[in-house]
């Protein structure tokens, strides 16, 4: 017994070693999109009204549009000024800008690049935990959603409900959360504000949860979120769920 023991702990630690290594050596580059935003973009629309690299700069409502190199369909909406992460206190204050309601607004922009109509339930939005990012600067990726977990969100669909609930089935293998928010008062709700809430409640750290997005068949808006747990294997990244060569539309 006390061998066993011995062994899980040992296993325990070089699986944090790992970890710690791993997340070490992703944050190596960890400003590269805040300077795409504050060098590049953002002063090319202010002095040409040339958004380059992104594809559009909105300095009214303070994001921009950034096409990812990683998969044919995927873009990321970011603020103009400078906000860390899900864990920023500045995306919950009521001045904030409505980054996942922005961001949802620019689906038909990701639709223009695919090859055939893409149908909106096929989208999803996602950011990652503090543990699951690369970068340091806010970013929601937009893309399909993965096949399987496509179906997994119809299955329960009927079972959601407008508080966050364990979603009866696992996503990537993955605990989730789950709640729905009606679409015609989703530009009144801030998901980063609804998941803080349930966090705050139950004396956990925002920073430690992915938040993903998506829509169900009767328009309504559907969030889900999940937690590290690093003996699951799951640094709380949320964009596992996205399929960014997007399977579903082919």
């Amino acid at each position: 017994m006390k061998k066993t023991l011995r062994i899980l702990f040992f296993l325990l630690i070089v699986l944090l070693v790992v970890v710690t290594a791993w997340l070490l050596s992703i944050r190596a580059n960890s400003d590269a999109l805040w300077r795409i935003i504050s060098e590049q973009c953002v002063p090319n629309q202010q002095q040409r009204h040339d958004p380059a690299p992104c594809l559009t700069v909105n300095l009214d409502k303070r994001f921009v549009v950034f096409k990812d190199a990683k998969g044919p369909l995927h873009t990321l909406v970011m603020p103009t000024e400078k906000i860390t992460g899900i864990e920023d206190p500045e995306i919950q204050k009521p001045a904030a800008a409505h980054f996942f309601y922005h961001a949802w607004q620019e689906r038909d922009r990701l639709k223009q690049m695919a090859d055939k109509p893409i149908n909106d339930r096929y989208l999803g939005l996602a950011i990652n935990s503090w543990y699951g990012r690369s970068q340091n600067q806010l970013h929601i990726h937009l893309a399909c959603l993965r096949p399987d977990v496509y179906q997994t969100l119809n299955r329960q669909e009927e079972r959601i409900g407008n508080s966050w609930q364990p979603l009866g089935d696992k996503l990537k293998g993955h605990d989730y959360l789950a709640m729905k928010i009606p679409a015609g008062i989703f530009e009144q709700q801030n998901p980063f504000k609804l998941l803080n809430t349930y966090v705050q409640q139950r004396g956990d750290d925002i920073a430690k949860y992915g938040l993903a997005m998506t829509s169900n068949k009767h328009g309504d808006v559907v969030l889900l979120a999940n937690r590290l747990k690093v003996m699951d294997l799951n640094l709380g990244t949320a964009g596992e769920i996205l399929d960014y060569g997007c399977a579903l539309g082919y």
